[in-house]
Formats: structure tokens, C-alpha cells, sequence
């Protein structure tokens, strides 16, 4: 498993390989822990009254603000789709083009090129391209067949790609988030325990768990663009809670909107307190009151975490299971901020919204991956053709839960 693993490198080169790769979400976290040490002095004002009153001018029913505030974001989605989510030439790749190739390592080099050259051919007047097609592909064949031509190069998406999933989450955000606020009562000790359980242990494995489906069942370099979008998103946070501070939704429930609010005040875990109780511990009261960032309320970590883990499993993945888990686990998420009184809707949009555009710059390097993964095994080369599950059981029928074109 460690030669698979390694892949052609050296031990030095795995290493050297792995920092490279995840030095965003390892910048991030050197921000996040060091940021106590830039004195109170040069800090900006913390703004106390002003995330609260946001999110009730863009999220409450009652004020025509809030209305307009929805037709805005839901014409932003379909400007998103329009300009940057739509895809004009898709090709669908599928295991099993590629055998011939793969098999042919008896021949001489000439006309294993000679298959290579025929098989590249094939595939580009055989590859079914959708126009316009910008959403999921439920199926491994388009309803419009075109031929390609030397005008229209193909984009390559993992089978039952959801490629639009930021337009979809933006457009339906409003009401979730809504229904979400109206479910934040009552407080039961169930609800609190629910709460902790995806606002801490889902926060911490949910990118854990991503970047090791990244690696294990996906083709080479996408777990590096998960780590780019995930530490660039968070570092865009960090850098906005330091320069832009807002006070929690505690904060004001604690001491009142008209409180004064300084960089001297210890965290509060707030609702986690009553997990604490619960369980008989002090972990989470002590971990918040040691927070280097008290007043990050704008944008939600937690809310950018949850929405770019599901990008990522949506653009991937080809069962339906995990997609659909992993909307439910932002839907939970988000619902999970607000009971515990951490954050305000308006924190988890502007989270959500800093998903998008991480992801939206790196989208295109997601379709470059893929574009070389089926190149890879076209040309028959196995180690930059398969992830490390296919590598790892090579000589095995299991190779084939490992590939994702099968």
C-alpha cells in the first residue's frame, strides 16, 4: 500500500508532495491560532448591533427588505449559472474504452502509439457532448448525441456530476435558512446533543473525511483543489473576522445591544454550555474561552466548511447517497450555528458565499484533472489514470469500487 501510495515518489517527495498540497488549510490554521497576537491597540471597532440588524433587514418575513433581499440572491444564482456554471460541450467518459489500450503491452511501442492515436480519435467522434447542460448527469449517456469538432473541445465531469450545485444551494438559501431560524426552539437536552454533534464532531470530520474520499476514490490532484479551496476560503475568513469584527449572536443575548464590546472579553461557547452539562465535561466551555477570534461572527467558518465539502461531493461522486447526505449535513449545519447561538443567518449567507467563490476559482482546475485522469487512461497509464484505490487493488475485483467511471 505505501509503494501505491507513494506512486513513483520518493518517501521525501510524499512528504514534500502532502505540505505543498494542503499549505492553504496549514496557512489557515497558523492565521487562526496566532491571531492574539496582534495588539488590541491597532484592532478595528468591533461592530455589535450591526450583523443583528442586517440580519433581520435581509432574512425577516415580516419587512419588504427581506423580499427583495430574496429576489436579489435568487437573480444572483441565475446570473451565476448563466456566466460561469454552464457547460456548452460535455463528453461522458466510461470505463471499459479505454481496455483495449490496457491490454495491449505486448505490443511494440509503435503500435501501441498507432492504438493510442486511433483510440483518442474514437473518443472524439464518439464522445457524447451536451449543449448547455450545466446540472447533474443521473445517466452515463446524453439525450443529444453531437459529434465533436475541432471547434468544440469537450469538458470531461465525473459521472453524475452535479456541476451547478453553488447555483442550486444559492437559490434555495433564503428559505432554508428560514426555516432553519424557525426551528431554533424549543431547547431540549436531544436538540442540544444533535446540535454539538454537528457543529463539532461534523465540522472537524467532514473535510477529514472529504479529502480521504478525494484521494482514495478520485483521480489524482483533486484532494490538492479541495485543500486549495477549503484553506482559501478560510483564510479569506480569518483575514475578514481580524479587519471586519462582529459580535455573536451570544454576545448581544448576554449583554445586550447596546453593550460596549472589547478584545479583552474571554469566548463564550454559549449553547454548548448546556452539552457540557449534559455530558458531565467542561471541554467545550474551556475551548471556547481560549478562542484567538471571540468576535468572528462574519462570515461562518462553519457554514463555508460544510457548503465547499459538499462541492466537492457533489462534483465527485457517483452514488447518490453522499450528495444527498451531504445537503442534509448543511442544512444541519446551518440550523446547528443559529440553536446554538453562534451565528445569524446573515454569517452563514456570506459563509455560504465565500464557498462559492473559492470554489468558483478553482472549478476550472477540477475540469483539468479530470480532462488528464481520461487522458491518462486512454493513453494506457495506469498511474496517472487511476486513483489510489484502483492502484492499491490493481490485480483485484475491487480495482472496480475504486474507479470512478465504472
Amino acid at each position: 500500500m505505501l509503494s501505491q501510495a507513494l506512486n513513483k515518489r520518493s518517501i521525501f517527495g510524499l512528504i514534500l508532495n502532502f505540505a505543498l498540497n494542503f499549505s492553504p488549510v496549514f496557512i489557515w490554521l497558523l492565521m487562526f491560532k496566532n491571531a492574539g497576537i496582534v495588539p488590541n491597540e491597532i484592532r478595528p471597532t468591533i461592530h455589535v448591533k450591526l450583523a443583528m440588524s442586517l440580519d433581520s433587514f435581509v432574512f425577516d418575513p415580516n419587512r419588504l427588505s427581506a423580499w427583495v433581499s430574496f429576489l436579489l440572491i435568487f437573480t444572483c444564482s441565475y446570473l451565476l449559472w448563466s456566466y460561469l456554471y454552464q457547460v456548452p460541450h460535455r463528453a461522458h467518459f466510461e470505463s471499459g474504452q479505454e481496455e483495449h489500450v490496457l491490454v495491449s503491452s505486448t505490443k511494440n511501442d509503435e503500435e501501441n502509439q498507432l492504438d493510442n492515436n486511433v483510440e483518442m480519435t474514437h473518443l472524439s467522434q464518439t464522445g457524447t457532448i451536451s449543449e448547455g447542460s450545466s446540472g447533474s448527469s443521473g445517466s452515463r449517456r446524453s439525450s443529444t448525441d453531437l459529434p465533436l469538432t475541432s471547434s468544440s473541445q469537450p469538458t470531461y465531469l465525473p459521472l453524475s456530476c452535479i456541476y451547478s450545485a453553488p447555483v442550486l444551494i444559492l437559490a434555495l438559501c433564503w428559505p432554508i435558512l428560514n426555516i432553519d431560524h424557525a426551528l431554533i426552539y424549543p431547547q431540549t437536552t436531544i436538540r442540544d446533543l444533535l446540535a454539538w454533534v454537528s457543529y463539532v464532531l461534523f465540522h472537524f470530520f467532514a473535510p477529514l473525511f472529504t479529502a480521504i474520499y478525494l484521494y482514495v476514490f478520485q483521480a489524482p490532484g483533486a484532494v490538492k483543489w479541495f485543500s486549495f479551496a477549503l484553506g482559501t476560503q478560510n483564510i479569506a475568513g480569518v483575514i475578514t473576522h481580524m479587519l471586519f469584527p462582529n459580535a455573536p449572536p451570544w454576545f448581544i443575548h448576554l449583554y445586550g445591544e447596546d453593550a460596549a464590546a472589547n478584545y479583552d472579553m474571554p469566548g463564550y461557547a454559549a449553547g454548548l454550555t448546556r452539552v457540557d452539562v449534559a455530558l458531565g465535561t467542561h471541554l467545550n466551555s474551556k475551548g471556547f474561552h481560549k478562542s484567538p477570534i471571540v468576535f468572528g461572527a462574519i462570515p461562518s467558518l462553519h457554514s463555508a466548511m460544510a457548503v465547499q465539502c459538499m462541492f466537492f461531493i457533489a462534483f465527485y461522486t457517483k452514488w447518490r447517497f453522499p450528495k444527498v447526505g451531504m445537503f442534509v449535513f448543511v442544512i444541519l449545519q446551518w440550523w446547528a450555528t443559529m440553536y446554538l447561538d453562534h451565528h445569524w443567518r446573515l454569517d452563514l449567507i456570506i459563509g455560504l458565499a465565500y464557498a462559492i467563490i473559492s470554489f468558483t476559482i478553482y472549478k476550472r482546475r477540477l475540469e483539468i484533472v479530470e480532462r488528464n485522469f481520461v487522458k491518462a487512461r486512454l493513453h494506457g497509464d495506469f498511474e496517472a489514470g487511476s486513483s489510489y484505490g484502483m492502484r492499491v487493488f490493481r490485480n483485484h475485483w475491487l480495482k472496480r469500487l475504486f474507479d470512478p467511471y465504472f
